[in-house]
């Protein structure tokens, strides 16, 4: 019962917040529909704060009001100007227009998109944000989040965990009221229709609608690049219990480069990464997985925070050893990334193994469902 009550002060409180985007939790996970309200498509901010930008098509212009004000026919510069946007060498006294191709997609820069362009006039820049169907923006998610010759099964559950991302945060956390996601690593990595191959779109049309579930809610997922044999959860990561992100052992990661690695780093280059004349010892205080945080010299750094200063490409997960060779700290470390969740080579080892794609999700992922949306 106190359940159903949360449940509706949360539904209360979005449809205030977010009137446009009022939903209905379990109509919209019941597979026959979505609800009044929740519809699947997606606005992702493709450029922010800019002053111009190039936009190529066969496509027609229209107003927040849905009314065709112009068209262009091969490309044009678009631009902020003070009266409104200018389109070539037309100015629109808008503050908002709509580029919509019927036939192809549409080119920002250099970069295809499927759906349609929005472009919003702010403070005197513009916000160009790509508005699409689910289903098409997760297709140009998988090549960037995955390694596009894996197989099947594991382009599979990266189109569920993308499409499972995309929802939640459109329903529960927007990057900002004109747009749902970032195309960067803030969210996942998106460049329009470049990455789409056969493989994908078959991923994505084999799970269509599939979002994974806790409760009557989307879950709250994380994936990253390779755990180095073990999963970490997020109590001891992040300091926040979820029943879904729990430690285990996975032996499915070993084909990745950097199942293990190490880095050999000069003394003085860690002291200008760290802002200080010079480091002299560096040493690890673990959490029961991986470490915790850095002591050098005797200050205290996050694991992450030092990761961040001298480079996550260089010390590639938080799971590591540090030794002294002369002058050099020698890091000697276990797989990429923060370690929580999926691990993405090793679905890709279960994948080869012959697992389908929801039986990967669920031993990675604890008491959760996997259910269609639409």
């Amino acid at each position: 019962m106190i359940f159903f009550k949360q449940l509706s002060f949360l539904l209360l409180f979005f449809t205030f917040l977010f009137p446009l985007r009022a939903f209905d939790i379990e109509e919209m996970l019941d597979g026959g529909g979505l609800s009044n309200g929740f519809t699947h498509f997606l606005r992702i901010g493709i450029k922010t704060g800019t002053v111009s930008f190039l936009v190529e098509g066969d496509a027609r212009i229209s107003d927040k009001k849905e009314r065709t004000v112009g068209k262009i026919q091969g490309s044009a510069t678009v631009s902020a100007a003070q009266e409104g946007i200018r389109v070539g060498g037309r100015i629109f006294k808008e503050d908002m227009i709509k580029f919509t191709s019927e036939l192809i997609p549409i080119k920002v820069g250099d970069r295809m998109f499927r759906g349609e362009i929005e472009v919003y006039l702010k403070n005197a820049k513009l916000i160009v944000v790509n508005k699409l169907d689910i289903e098409d923006y997760v297709k140009g998610v998988i090549n960037k989040e995955a390694i596009p010759s894996w197989p099947i099964e594991a382009k599979k559950t990266q189109a569920v965990l993308a499409r499972t991302f995309a929802v939640y945060q459109k329903m529960f956390n927007p990057r900002s009221e004109l747009f749902d996601l970032a195309p960067t690593v803030l969210d996942q990595v998106y460049d329009g229709l470049g990455k789409e191959d056969v493989s994908s779109v078959e991923a994505v049309n084999a799970t269509k609608g599939e979002i994974i579930t806790l409760g009557n809610n989307p879950a709250k997922i994380y994936f990253h690049s390779t755990c180095g044999g073990t999963v970490s959860s997020s109590a001891e990561i992040w300091k926040k219990d979820e029943p879904h992100l729990q430690e285990l052992h996975c032996p499915y990661c070993t084909k990745s480069s950097l199942y293990r690695w190490k880095r050999n780093i000069k003394a003085a280059d860690i002291a200008k990464k760290l802002g200080v004349k010079s480091v002299k010892s560096i040493k690890t205080v673990r959490g029961k997985t991986r470490v915790d945080s850095v002591v050098a010299d005797g200050k205290r750094i996050p694991v992450n925070k030092f990761r961040e200063l001298v480079g996550f490409s260089v010390i590639w997960s938080n799971d590591f050893t540090v030794s002294k060779n002369g002058s050099d700290f020698v890091f000697s470390g276990k797989g990429a990334g923060h370690g929580v969740g999926v691990c993405q080579w090793g679905m890709a080892g279960m994948a080869n193994a012959g697992k389908k794609h929801y039986e990967i999700l669920k031993f990675y992922l604890k008491g959760i469902e996997i259910r269609k949306m639409y």
